[in-house]
């Protein structure tokens, strides 16, 4: 075969590889600006409790929401949770992850009957319905930190505008464009309402009431107060971008003192579940009155209440705010 074939078949493989790149790319990239989109929309109903105003036109926007959406909302958890679904980044409406909850509620009571026809298994089957609580607790709070792992790069990125001469709207425009979400979605979003003529204090604090971060209450008082008494607030923001990596590197070496403690709880908490499993598959007799008699159920009971405290009480002792 000649040489000239094997160059044309390397070059046709790179070529078809770097077309589905950019194709792979190309839909991500659209999938981020349609999240972002949607984050922006939610973001602008979001306001903070003192900055609201009921004849607001991005209040106004849920006069004509359907029916399920007004009944959620109108229970105890229901502007909560659509405040948790924004901060875990979560284009989800609420009543439609109620609709899920309650799904895999019912859906894993019925399997259980079907199953194993009991209702204290059955009961325990639908325990399923709270995975999707669990999730989003767990996103929230994966999306709180990295915002706190990208705000010092945020405030450098706005002291080097600042001291090129460019505006604090203008600063916080260039973060939106230029640093990815939550950081990037969260400071546009700031950025935009100052252009709609929103005062730059109820933007802050429409920001602070949507992401719950630490670090985030002593950068909008220095822009309060470079607001209202005049400072060189580029200065005030290295120093504070400055002790938020320390803070991290603090952070850091608590996390790995701890890591220890952290592990002993989550072997402690698993090992009784390994145990049966191995048990089970050895000798299915040896643990079946766990459930199949009235004082192995309440046993099994007492037992899953206290790893469960065990695990919470570990994890405590593990745990150290810096």
């Amino acid at each position: 075969m000649s040489p000239i074939l094997y160059v044309l078949i390397f070059l046709s493989v790179l070529l078809a590889v770097e077309g589905l790149q950019e194709i792979v790319s190309d839909r991500r990239g659209r999938q981020v600006a349609a999240a972002r989109k949607r984050l922006r929309q939610m973001a602008a109903v979001l306001q903070a409790p003192e900055t609201r105003d009921e004849e607001s036109i991005l209040r106004a926007t849920r006069v004509g929401a359907p029916l399920l959406d007004r009944i959620v909302r109108s229970l105890p958890f229901g502007e909560n949770l659509e405040l948790s679904l924004y901060r875990a980044g979560l284009s989800v409406r609420p009543e439609r992850f109620v609709m899920l909850s309650v799904g895999l509620f019912s859906g894993g009571w019925f399997i259980g009957m079907i199953l194993f026809e009991d209702i204290a298994m059955a009961t325990l089957c639908s325990m399923v319905g709270l995975v999707p609580w669990i999730q989003l607790s767990r996103l929230k709070n994966k999306r709180r930190d990295l915002f706190e792992a990208q705000f010092p790069d945020a405030l450098d990125l706005l002291i080097r505008a600042l001291r090129a001469g460019h505006s604090l709207s203008t600063g916080l425009q260039m973060i939106g464009k230029e640093l990815p979400d939550p950081i990037g979605t969260e400071f546009g979003q700031v950025a935009h309402e100052i252009q709609l003529g929103q005062h730059v204090r109820h933007a802050l604090a429409n920001l602070t009431y949507r992401v719950e971060s630490e670090d985030l209450p002593f950068f909008v008082t220095a822009i309060a107060i470079q607001q209202e008494t005049g400072s060189n607030l580029a200065e005030v923001l290295q120093n504070l971008s400055r002790v938020i990596r320390e803070r991290f590197k603090i952070y850091g070496k608590v996390k790995a003192l701890t890591a220890m403690g952290r592990a002993s709880a989550n072997l402690l908490a698993g090992w009784p579940l390994v145990m049966v499993g191995s048990l089970y598959a050895v000798n299915r007799d040896y643990v079946a009155p766990l459930w199949e008699e009235e004082g192995g159920q309440f046993l099994a009971m007492i037992s899953f209440v206290l790893v469960v405290i065990g695990y919470v009480i570990c994890r405590r002792m593990a745990m150290i705010k810096v």
